[in-house]
């Protein structure tokens, strides 16, 4: 694991790395649960459930300068199961799906045969896909995405189900004292998966 370390370490952008022990794992999916729980917009992040079931997990300590994600880091959607009509716009993890009816904008343009509105800066609302379903739960969701500096280098390394996902704030303080991060604002974490080869 210290040449995959110090892969990590090496990358643009990354502060400081530490791997994340079993007894840890633990409190953070506990963490998460709390946040979802409380925030006033409904929060769910299975991402983070599935990065902390990996045989081995690091913690990222980043700054601005680490590259953007190879995706969308976040989604507004419906459960599909409430969603009775069949639909294009569709996100999948592992046996759920999910409507998607918001999203951020990364590495893509917002799409021009669609009606759209700015949320945010990088974040779209697609009110076409809630019309006459206003009253459905809608919820944003945070997804596992993938990291390709240790996808381009899984083969070598023996490893595969290579995953990442940003941590809720609570999770995110957690981390950083557990791992003797940085506090700062300026710096942001993300958690790193993956199994070994079978």
């Amino acid at each position: 694991m210290d040449g995959i370390k110090a892969l990590l370490s090496e990358l643009n952008g990354v502060i400081a790395v530490s791997q994340i022990d079993n007894k840890n794992k633990d409190a953070i999916v506990e963490l998460e649960n709390n946040y979802e729980k409380g925030g006033v917009i409904k929060l769910k992040n299975p991402g983070i459930r599935m990065v902390l079931q990996c045989d081995t997990v690091f913690a990222i300590l980043k700054d601005a300068s680490f590259r953007p994600p190879p995706g969308a880091t976040v989604f507004m959607v419906e459960d599909q199961e409430i969603f009775n009509k069949k639909t294009d716009h569709l996100l999948k993890i592992k046996d759920k799906k999910y409507c998607i009816i918001g999203e951020e904008l990364i590495g893509k343009k917002p799409p021009e045969d669609e009606e759209y509105m700015f949320i945010s800066d990088d974040f779209i609302l697609y009110p076409g896909r809630r019309k006459g379903r206003a009253k459905k739960t809608a919820y944003f969701l945070i997804p596992p995405i993938g990291f390709p500096e240790l996808e381009a280098v899984k083969n070598t390394l023996k490893i595969e189900n290579i995953i990442s996902v940003s941590p809720s704030t609570m999770a995110d303080d957690y981390i950083r004292k557990l791992c003797s991060f940085s506090l700062t604002e300026k710096f942001a974490t993300i958690l790193v998966g993956f199994n070994k080869a079978s």
